[in-house]
């Protein structure tokens, strides 16, 4: 058996990695990375087993499903956002002039379609389970020739307000090798509860002083999560009643999923009849829509395009308002990530300064590197393959598990005999 990492090499994104016998190959994961140019990656699958809906994870699919009819492998949820995801790919490609991809293209992903926890190939098995991180987010289990491998995808071990972490104790024992993300390798953070405290006083302090509050995020999961924390907030009188929106009609789609796998959530979530139906946070259209103050909930999360650049640039002088960021990773051309190192961004060739308040709280989904570590620790694996982080990420990580198991960063390309 032989793994080959196609992408997530030493950076977040991208994720492709290839596990071949002699008689099987799957992928794990067929992503792309959102700011470049797609990769070409192999097409000679037996399976390609998708551990959430992301792109970075799943935006390769396109070129897959452009002529093939591959088998995809993955949780209901996974297929149904990944598929509205691609279409909204297609879309902002369309607008950029790349025609080639189409809609027909994201819909053949949905037709490819295996939603199963357990699949038999010839002289390969496959299980997955829950992995926290998202909605319909699984850890991968390859067994063949006698060997057995763990992929994490991206996971998180500490509950969240809407959704269970991932249980350690659930995991297979003593794996030959552990493939797993490093995205935050170096980085711990505060306990969940002292985040959200923190959110919520930077919440209450804009809204004392009448300012507006603009929180990019992205369009799965973490807008429902947000709008979530936030409506419930106001309806326990923990924030104050004040204007709140989402301006995102992808989000506004998914959440409908939500309400239809409200079993995938923690027990408050399945208790509610649409618990993502809210009573305090409305959707808007157009920024045009907004009755200021306000708070807006608005994609793209990373700040590039979209209600939250136009925000961004009609907010960011007024010091009463108020920008928050939850993201832990901000690309290195992300006008969010100027914004709050250097107090000023620039979007063609105009320079905007920042005097808004701009935070950054990490109300993250991904494991840290306390979690990381626990990981290693509980399932005891002989080898562990670092991927979905940049180098100095992995690094810092693999210090901390160097002595508990044997440890590869690899490269691009390169390929590891198990």
């Amino acid at each position: 058996m032989k793994i080959e990492v196609h992408g997530g090499a030493r950076e977040v994104g991208g994720s492709c990695i290839a596990v071949e016998t002699d008689s099987c190959k799957v992928a794990l994961d067929y992503g792309t990375k959102l700011e470049s140019e797609m990769k070409k990656l192999p097409k000679d699958f037996d399976a390609v087993v998708i551990s959430h809906a992301h792109l970075d994870h799943t935006g390769s699919l396109l070129r897959l499903c452009k002529n093939n009819n591959p088998t995809i492998v993955g949780a209901d949820i996974t297929r149904d956002v990944t598929v509205d995801l691609l279409h909204d790919m297609v879309k902002i490609q369309s607008e950029k002039g790349n025609l080639e991809f189409n809609d027909s293209h994201a819909e053949n992903v949905s037709a490819c379609w295996w939603s199963r926890d357990s699949v038999a190939l010839p002289g390969l098995s496959i299980q997955l389970q829950p992995a926290g991180h998202v909605a319909g987010a699984k850890i991968t289990t390859v067994q063949a020739e006698g060997k057995k491998i763990v992929y994490t995808g991206d996971f998180c071990v500490h509950d969240t307000e809407i959704l269970q972490g991932l249980r350690l104790e659930t995991l297979p024992k003593k794996p030959d090798v552990l493939i797993t993300e490093s995205t935050y390798g170096g980085k711990v953070r505060p306990p969940r509860k002292e985040l959200v405290k923190q959110f919520i006083a930077q919440m209450e302090l804009t809204m004392d002083r009448g300012g507006n509050v603009l929180i990019p995020t992205f369009a799965f999961h973490r807008s429902q999560e947000m709008a979530k924390r936030i409506d419930t907030a106001i309806q326990n009188g923990i924030l104050p009643k004040y204007h709140v929106y989402t301006i995102s009609n992808l989000a506004q789609r998914i959440n409908g999923y939500f309400n239809y796998h409200k079993q995938l959530f923690t027990k408050e979530i399945k208790a509610q009849k649409h618990p993502f139906n809210y009573r305090h946070v409305k959707h808007l259209y157009r920024t045009s829509q907004i009755e200021s103050p306000a708070v807006v909930i608005c994609t793209s999360g990373f700040g590039h395009a979209g209600a939250s650049l136009r925000l961004l640039q009609e907010w960011c002088e007024d010091k009463d308002n108020a920008v928050i960021l939850t993201s832990g990773y901000l690309p290195p051309d992300s006008p969010l990530k100027t914004a709050k190192e250097e107090g000023f961004f620039k979007t063609n060739d105009e320079t905007y300064d920042v005097k808004a308040e701009v935070k950054q709280i990490e109300l993250s989904g991904h494991a840290d590197q306390t979690e990381l570590v626990n990981i290693v620790s509980k399932v005891k694996p002989k080898r562990t393959v670092l991927v979905h982080g940049d180098l100095e990420q992995a690094e810092l990580l693999a210090e901390k598990i160097g002595e508990m198991t044997d440890v590869c960063i690899p490269q691009q390309g390169e390929v590891i005999d198990v």
